[in-house]
């Protein structure tokens, strides 16, 4: 069984933990099926099995939904239109010309910086030299704390 289907069977409905998330959304913004569909893939992500939120997608547009005699062909809040799926291929589409940079380990980092190769993701900071004099302090020194007793006397 995939990790996918175990999504589609996940109950979502008796979950306490998610109700209360969707209750939060419900409360910012209304309720836009995309949305329920992305704090869903993320609440299962966090708490019961990793998955990925795109190859879910593919995967429901790919295969037929599932009618189960319990639901009685009741809608699933999960599946998408067809034209849901035509913009996430589209979207595939446009960024599959890019070359996919997962999350990066700490030793090739190190080996990029190493190399003087720029890091994906890192923003570069705009630093210019104010090119002016330090300006003196105005406060006064504080005490060390074996100094505070001999300047009591």
């Amino acid at each position: 069984e995939s990790v996918f289907s175990r999504f589609d069977a996940f109950d979502f409905e008796a979950d306490r933990r998610f109700q209360a998330g969707l209750t939060h959304l419900k409360r910012d913004g209304g309720r836009e099926e995309s949305k329920v569909l992305e704090l869903k893939l993320v609440f299962f992500n966090r708490f019961v099995e990793p998955i990925d939120g795109t190859g879910y997608k593919k995967w429901s547009c790919a295969s037929p939904p599932p009618v189960t005699p319990a639901d009685g062909g009741a809608e699933q809040p999960e599946q998408q239109t067809p034209s849901d799926c035509e913009i996430s291929h589209n979207q595939t589409a446009e960024t599959s010309a890019e070359p996919e940079v997962g999350q990066l380990s700490f030793a090739e980092v190190m080996r990029l910086v190493q190399e003087g190769k720029e890091v994906p993701g890192a923003t570069k900071p705009d630093i210019k030299p104010t090119n002016q004099s330090p300006t003196p302090s105005h406060m006064e020194r504080r005490l060390k704390p074996w100094e505070v007793s001999s300047a009591l006397k």
